[in-house]
């Protein structure tokens, strides 16, 4: 059988529109793909609005620390007199303690005023306290002493316990501590018996029970 030109001219004609057509519905189907995937959210990380924060570690207070406010630990060293001096047994007394050394020239000039504070409130309750830190042996303190005239009582602590105790490296450094035996009162440097802090602390010191 011959085909006739009629019926292959629309065989052909028919064969090209399914193959355009094919086409455009292949680009059809790609586009909508590409469509889709470009319109999938993107994803951020985001901090949590109530996510816990650590808390700052407390400070420790290291082990012998001993601040304003805080209770005097026990301490006994000996006296230039030969005997102890207990500071635990001053306990019903206030305490000015005074950490000194001979070759401390801001020491040499506060003895007065240490004088002048023992004088005056010795009788109302007040004993103030010399420590030397003094390394050089006893013959140096006792010639010192004699020569700058002290009248209050001196203890010797060469080691320097009291300094590790009260954390300081500064002479001189003065404590106050009250009857009960409470550090209320604390001065790096040389004392005024002028000083208003002083003053108000002592006597606040002296009029408790």
């Amino acid at each position: 059988m011959v085909e006739s030109p009629a019926n292959s001219g629309a065989f052909v004609f028919y064969n090209g529109v399914m193959t355009r057509l094919v086409k455009l519905i292949s680009i059809a189907l790609l586009v909508s793909f590409a469509c889709a995937k470009s319109e999938q959210p993107v994803l951020h990380r985001v901090a949590h609005p109530f996510a816990r924060k650590r808390a700052p570690k407390p400070k420790v207070q290291e082990p012998g620390e001993v601040s304003l406010g805080s209770m005097m630990p026990p301490y006994q060293t000996p006296s230039l007199d030969g005997k102890q001096f207990d500071l635990a047994a001053q306990k019903g007394t206030v305490v000015l303690l005074n950490l000194w050394a001979t070759w401390c020239q801001p020491c040499r000039f506060e003895i007065p005023e240490l004088e002048k504070m023992q004088k005056e409130y010795s009788s109302r309750g007040l004993k103030v306290v010399g420590v030397s830190l003094d390394d050089t042996g006893v013959d140096g303190v006792k010639a010192f002493v004699k020569e700058q005239k002290m009248t209050y009582p001196i203890a010797l602590d060469p080691e320097g316990k009291i300094a590790n105790m009260l954390q300081t490296s500064i002479l001189p450094t003065t404590v106050l501590i009250d009857k009960s035996g409470k550090i209320v009162w604390k001065q790096y440097g040389a004392v005024s018996s002028n000083d208003e802090s002083l003053q108000k602390a002592l006597t606040a010191a002296l009029a408790a029970s």
